[in-house]
């Protein structure tokens, strides 16, 4: 029985050790193909037809990111209609990545709630971006992490786990309703944000 639990305790820690490595892989090819995911979240802060989870067919459609360097590849991004929210794919030269999201009305300002679904080597997570929309441009600002750990440090509010020491990514645990008591406030705080990125539209919109 004591080699039993003894055996049981040894696989629990490399469980979480290969599971805490693969999130690790999953954040830096996020933050390859997005250049911005310092924040996931294990659960969604927009729920499909939930409150505040609104649809734009203007977000339909195919759009780059606008280039600033020569030698940087090119980010695309194809989003379509799926269900109560959009399918999404990102391709960066020979990377790719597809998910799905929800887009959240927060009083004046729109939130996308971005899921990365399992492919059997890495973790399902949420980041969360802000979206502003004129014609056909966009931008995207995605949560900052280091507001979001000073948030947190001060005010206890958001359950969380650290990647590792000296590592700004960190993840959410907090429950969906945690998340919606705690984190929706904070939209309307442009600290709350990173750095926009500005989308082109270069297809039409797809219904």
């Amino acid at each position: 029985m004591l080699r039993t639990k003894t055996m049981r305790k040894g696989w629990l820690r490399i469980h979480r050790a290969r599971s805490k490595a693969t999130l690790v892989l999953l954040i830096s090819a996020l933050a390859c193909l997005t250049g911005c995911s310092g924040v996931v979240s294990l659960h969604p802060l927009a729920l499909p037809h939930g409150k505040g989870v609104v649809f734009a067919p203007a977000l339909l459609g195919t759009w780059e990111e606008e280039q600033t360097t020569s030698d940087v590849a090119i980010n695309r991004y194809t989003v379509a209609r799926a269900d109560s929210g959009y399918s999404f794919r990102v391709v960066t030269g020979a990377d790719e990545m597809k998910g799905t999201m929800h887009l959240m009305k927060v009083g004046d300002r729109y939130l996308l709630d971005v899921y990365c679904p399992s492919d059997g080597e890495q973790l399902p997570v949420h980041f969360f971006v802000r979206l502003r929309m004129k014609n056909d441009t966009a931008w995207v600002a995605a949560m900052d992490s280091d507001w979001l750990q000073n948030q947190i440090k001060t005010r206890g509010e958001l359950r969380h786990e650290l990647l590792n020491e000296g590592d700004h990514r960190v993840v959410l645990t907090a429950s969906s309703a945690e998340l919606r008591k705690y984190l929706l406030p904070y939209a309307a705080d442009d600290r709350a944000f990173g750095e926009e990125c500005e989308l082109h539209r270069v297809a039409p919109k797809r219904k």
